[in-house]
């Protein structure tokens, strides 16, 4: 893999960690980014806890924690730009990612669906992403909701690309990058 989706992967798994102020397990993060139409960003984590509790929403950490909303937000428009970023690294444009930080691995995901001709809202697409990611058991979602994720059809013939990455690689790769420049 090359060097500078390392370095974005980094830049991205260290802003995603630095806008949680608790440890954590688990995150998974959904972005879009539609030519000419403006896009959507969130993600949620799974707090560190004996017993198993539910995902954090990231638009309610600032609250929850006490922080100022307002520079919560410019950090969350930063890690969206820096996601924004992968496009120069994926020769096939894509619509919508997902990125899973969990253990040891960083995982990415790159969706190719015909985001502007949809007939799902965004709405329903986060509600099915978060069945879909979060592990949502389909009692936890109303009667209209199970039915939308009960009969969602993917939309697209193709497959996404993933990658997988060591967190170690990341931090090792820089550490490398950094040798070399001194």
């Amino acid at each position: 893999m090359q060097t500078g989706v390392r370095k974005v992967f980094k830049d991205i798994y260290n802003s995603i960690t630095n806008l949680i102020p608790e440890k954590w397990e688990k995150i998974c993060l959904y972005a879009s980014f539609i030519e000419n139409l403006k896009g959507e960003m969130y993600f949620y984590y799974f707090p560190k806890k004996l017993i198993k509790s539910k995902p954090v929403n990231c638009y309610e950490i600032a609250s929850k924690f006490g922080i100022d909303e307002s520079t919560y937000n410019e950090e969350l428009s930063k890690l969206y730009t820096k996601v924004k970023r992968l496009k120069q690294y994926v020769k096939t444009p894509w619509s919508n990612t997902t990125i899973i930080i969990e253990k040891n691995l960083f995982t990415i995901e790159f969706h190719y669906d015909n985001l502007r001709s949809s007939k799902y809202s965004d709405e329903q697409r986060h509600i099915i992403w978060c069945y879909k990611y979060l592990n949502l058991s389909i009692d936890s979602l109303n009667k209209k909701e199970q039915n939308l994720v009960k009969y969602y059809k993917e939309v697209t013939n193709t497959k996404p690309i993933i990658f997988v990455e060591e967190i170690k690689n990341l931090e090792l790769e820089d550490i490398k990058n950094q040798i070399l420049k001194i």
